[in-house]
């Protein structure tokens, strides 16, 4: 059963029990309250009869003694007090009945002197009230049944049942349409996540739950949608993860297949037919750059694969220290290609992985030499709390719409150049992880044709601080 049926079946029946027991407790307070009355009107007026009698009885007395037939009288002029419906009798112990206009015969053997016995009954659809008492008058015991009629107030009280029923009904109609109402106003709400969840369940993650109550359903909305950002976040960030491993991993196919096409072409070439001692050379020369080209990707992804399992030591270092040895490096690369290679470092102290570093300064520095200018700058100054190494080239340049993906494993701005320098576009993938591991990102700016410049930021350490 859904929680609407629940929560509109359940306030229906507490409205029920509740207009059904008011209506009950109204109904018999009522019926009390005038029974009450009618039973107290008619004790009085049977000791107001029963008084009377006594009276009349002493105002003729004769002799001491009161005759049958004067007592008849007296009993018929007491029974027209009672009015319409009523009845009285009177009778002696001795004598028998003196006067009654009642239809059934009364019994006086649960009649005590002193007492007065009361019983309601129902007759051809009328209710009564008799009242029984007994007295002596002048040596005489008599005893007095009198009879009222009191259907008037078993009337009232269908009249007002009937009222109450009515009333009981509508209120009950309305009732019934307002918990309808305020059931579908509360688990509306529900609803609203229910579909969102199962949205969210068959991959549509963008659904989220629109409820803007200020309740505790309001509340958990808010988380709910909380929540469904984030999961939408970390599944798009898996898709992502897994579209660049896609990338990654036919990119690395493509980088095998080619060199080692070449490399068995010519090992057949060599193999199958008989060449001249030029054309060996040629073919030699073919396999050992495409070996060579091998072994840099096989180094690279070692470093890649190195990098995200390894944990590292950051040191206190002088960074000049790194940057000169980083020039010292590649010093013979730029005069065999006719590059002015320059750097110009200021001192200071920042915490960094060596090893790490350095590779990172020669794959930018590497970059840059290959770039296709001829003047290469490394930079180094010290900002407040912070220093600032950059690398600048006045090469090529890289297009705007390439800069997003330069750090992209395997993605090469100029295939076929890279290709002839033994690169596999792995170099500055490795440069962004290795900034990353020191708390800072790289930043390019790149002009076609006029170059660009590779920079980043360290946070300086006190002169002489120990890890």
């Amino acid at each position: 059963m859904r929680y609407f049926h629940k929560f509109f079946l359940s306030i229906t029946l507490i409205l029920t029990a509740a207009l059904a027991v008011m209506e009950y407790s109204c109904v018999a307070f009522s019926l009390n309250h005038s029974f009450r009355r009618a039973q107290d009107s008619g004790l009085m007026q049977h000791q107001l009869i029963k008084h009377t009698i006594q009276s009349t009885i002493l105002n003729t007395l004769s002799g001491g003694i009161v005759p049958e037939p004067r007592l008849s009288a007296i009993g018929e002029n007491a029974a027209g007090l009672l009015g319409t419906g009523g009845g009285l009798l009177l009778a002696g112990e001795a004598d028998g009945i003196y006067y009654s206009d009642l239809a059934s015969p009364q019994d006086f053997g649960d009649i005590q002197e002193g007492y007065i016995n009361y019983q309601v009954v129902r007759e051809d659809g009328a209710v009564s009230l008799i009242v029984k008492s007994e007295f002596t008058q002048s040596g005489r015991r008599l005893f007095l049944v009198t009879k009222q009629d009191i259907s008037q107030v078993f009337s009232e009280a269908e009249n007002l049942l009937a009222q109450c029923t009515r009333l009981y009904f509508l209120i009950l109609a309305v009732s019934t349409a307002a918990a309808l109402g305020l059931s579908w106003a509360l688990t509306r709400p529900l609803t609203i996540l229910r579909r969102a969840t199962c949205a969210f369940g068959n991959g549509d993650y963008s659904f989220r739950a629109n409820i803007h109550a200020r309740d505790e359903i309001g509340g958990l909305a808010q988380d709910y949608n909380k929540m469904a950002d984030t999961v939408e976040e970390k599944i798009r960030e898996l898709e992502a993860a897994a579209s660049r491993q896609k990338r990654f991993t036919a990119n690395f196919a493509h980088e095998l297949k080619t060199p080692m096409t070449s490399v068995i072409g010519y090992a057949d070439m060599i193999y199958q037919r008989k060449l001249s001692e030029e054309e060996t050379e040629q073919a030699a020369w073919f396999i050992m750059n495409e070996g060579m080209r091998l072994e840099a990707l096989s180094f690279k992804l070692m470093d890649l694969f190195a990098l995200d399992q390894t944990g590292f030591t950051l040191e206190e270092t002088e960074i000049t220290t790194v940057m000169q040895d980083a020039q010292a490096s590649l010093l013979p690369s730029a005069e065999k290609r006719g590059v002015e290679f320059v750097c110009q470092a200021e001192p200071a102290w920042v915490r960094l992985e060596y090893d790490l570093f350095k590779t990172l300064l020669l794959n930018l520095l590497d970059n840059a030499l290959k770039s296709g200018g001829k003047h290469v700058t490394l930079l180094g100054r010290a900002e407040k709390e912070l220093y600032c190494v950059s690398v600048s080239d006045d090469g090529r340049g890289i297009p705007s719409d390439e800069l997003m993906r330069i750090t992209e494993a395997f993605y090469m701005v100029d295939k076929s150049r890279s290709r002839r320098e033994h690169g596999a576009g792995l170099g500055l993938a490795l440069c962004a992880r290795i900034a990353g591991i020191h708390g800072t990102k790289l930043e390019y700016v790149s002009e076609t044709g006029k170059g660009t410049t590779v920079s980043f930021t360290l946070r300086k350490e006190a002169e002489g601080d120990e890890a």
